[in-house]
């Protein structure tokens, strides 16, 4: 008899056992279902409809649209091919990011409170610009008081070097391919033979 008691205390104790494993597992998925997601696509704020415009004209001026729910970007280019524009997009975080930029003969320029403000320039630095930009204006006046003048014997003198400089590359050419000649059938991988090898 006492050996029936074990059989049902184990049995009592495996059931208790597995039914607080299930009620663990269960308050853990529980929990896990409580985490927050996000949307599989988010679109921007202004979004209506999908789009895609483009226009242009001689000269070559042009605009162009675009609106595909999560970007969007629109740009116009007058005759003189100064370009203006503006895009925004939705970060994979869900943030939206607008930016707007001008592009023309000052070069390239974007705004947006996205982008970081530039640091102030130290003293050292501060310091380093000036001394820079005092020896380029030295430089330029010495370049600007130079009065090198071109004249046609020292055009000459340069052309018969180079003339010389050329007749002595072509007779290297030639003795390259007379003794490529020597080689015609063996492979030589590149390597120049100091003697004549006659391949047959």
């Amino acid at each position: 008899m006492q050996r029936a008691h074990w059989k049902d205390f184990s049995a009592m104790g495996f059931s208790l056992c597995l039914l607080v494993t299930t009620v663990v597992a269960s308050v853990a998925l529980s929990s896990a279902d409580k985490t927050p997601q996000r949307p599989l696509y988010r679109t921007l704020r202004s979004f209506q409809n999908f789009r895609n415009d483009f226009s242009s004209s001689p000269g070559g001026r042009y605009i162009f649209v675009y609106h595909v729910g999560d970007s969007e970007r629109h740009e116009e280019r007058n005759e003189e091919g100064e370009v203006r524009g503006r895009y925004s997009f939705v970060a994979p975080e869900g943030d939206e990011y607008q930016f707007k930029y001008d592009a023309d003969a000052d070069g390239y320029r974007v705004e947006s409170d996205a982008l970081p403000s530039a640091p102030e320039d130290t003293d050292d630095v501060k310091r380093a610009k000036k001394e820079f930009f005092e020896a380029y204006q030295k430089a330029l006046e010495l370049a600007e008081d130079d009065d090198y003048e071109y004249s046609e014997e020292s055009h000459e003198e340069s052309d018969e070097e180079e003339s010389s400089e050329e007749s002595d590359e072509d007779l290297e050419d030639d003795s390259e391919e007379e003794s490529q000649r020597h080689f015609q059938g063996v492979p030589n991988f590149g390597f120049r033979y100091p003697y004549s090898f006659s391949g047959k």
